[in-house]
């Protein structure tokens, strides 16, 4: 693919086109200060279009020199006859051959070139030359990514969300998609957190009817994201314990009850009490924990006022009518 060097009026360059846009840079002021020191080292690669020139590689250096104000601009300018497969071949090896590009880059230049290819497998294939290796299986995935809202894209590439948990919200709206993305945005759950306030909300507005977007909004959910007296931490761990308690009353009443009769055991220093999960179970499990005889037997004459104790008898019991 040949390309003659120009100098171009940068006002003839067709900046709306993105047509072959893979990477999309916030700062161009890093850039414009790398060109004002270093000069235009590698210039943009352009194609000439019906209304002016189009750019196939180096958006982000084209912007920097706008705002640099340059009147012109050095551009290697492809011949006309270059197919637009070429030209995004080209645009992916201009990104990729320098440094490694992030998910949602990938999948936008998974999504530009699927029309070139029969299956996922052939487009691996093609993109390996270009500098992107990226397994068949990994693109169909990148496929389905690129139907989902650019929030959800871009909070995947930065690693708000696992790539699996950004294909879950395909069951759901866009703007409750985009709504998930802002809040793992801002409280950062790992992977599993993600994967359980994900499912609790989408199980609570199944049964509640409404969008899981609107769902946050409630005051329940509200207050406690919007609370400037909380960090990130308590702010995720609130609002976990709030959608299980929305989702499972009636677990969270048992769970509540049982806590507080435990207090009430005043059971020595290395006992324990746990309950069965979920307490779908009869079965309790005290746990006791020694260094010496000596603390064994407070403990046992512990475990013999425990068993004498009401709050003992109405945990056993699963009393939480009271709570």
């Amino acid at each position: 693919m040949q390309a003659e060097q120009r100098l171009i009026a940068i006002g003839d360059l067709v900046l709306s086109d993105r047509r072959y846009q893979i990477t999309r840079p916030e700062n161009t002021d890093r850039i414009a200060n790398a060109i004002q020191g270093a000069g235009l080292i590698n210039p943009p690669i352009v194609q000439a279009g019906q209304h002016g020139y189009i750019l196939v590689a180096g958006f982000g250096r084209a912007s920097a020199c706008l705002n640099l104000q340059w009147r012109h601009i050095a551009c290697r300018v492809l011949a006309g006859t270059t197919s637009p497969l070429d030209c995004l071949k080209i645009a992916v090896a201009d990104n990729a051959l320098t440094r490694q590009l992030n998910l949602a880059e990938q999948c936008r230049a998974v999504a530009k070139l699927r029309e070139f290819c029969e299956n996922a497998r052939s487009l691996s294939a093609l993109l390996e030359p270009l500098g992107l290796f990226i397994a068949p299986q990994l693109v169909e995935k990148l496929y389905r990514l690129f139907e989902l809202p650019e929030d959800v894209q871009n909070a995947t590439a930065l690693n708000h969300i696992s790539l699996n948990t950004a294909l879950s919200l395909e069951s759901i709206d866009r703007t409750s998609a985009e709504a998930i993305a802002g809040l793992f945005k801002s409280l950062r759950p790992t992977v599993n957190q993600q994967q359980e306030i994900f499912s609790g909300l989408h199980d609570l507005a199944r049964l509640e009817e409404t969008a899981i977007d609107r769902l946050l909004k409630i005051p329940e959910f509200a207050y406690i994201l919007d609370s400037a007296d909380l960090d990130r931490g308590l702010k995720l761990q609130r609002l976990r314990t709030a959608i299980r308690r929305r989702r499972y009353p009636t677990l969270s009443r048992a769970e509540n009850a049982f806590h507080r009769r435990k207090r009430s055991l005043q059971m020595e220093a290395g006992m324990d009490l746990k309950p069965p999960a979920n307490f779908e179970d009869t079965t309790f499990t005290m746990m006791m924990r020694f260094s010496s005889t000596r603390q064994l037997c407070r403990q046992a004459e512990c475990l013999g006022r425990i068993c004498e104790h009401p709050d003992l008898k109405a945990i056993l019991n699963k009393e939480i009518e009271d709570s």
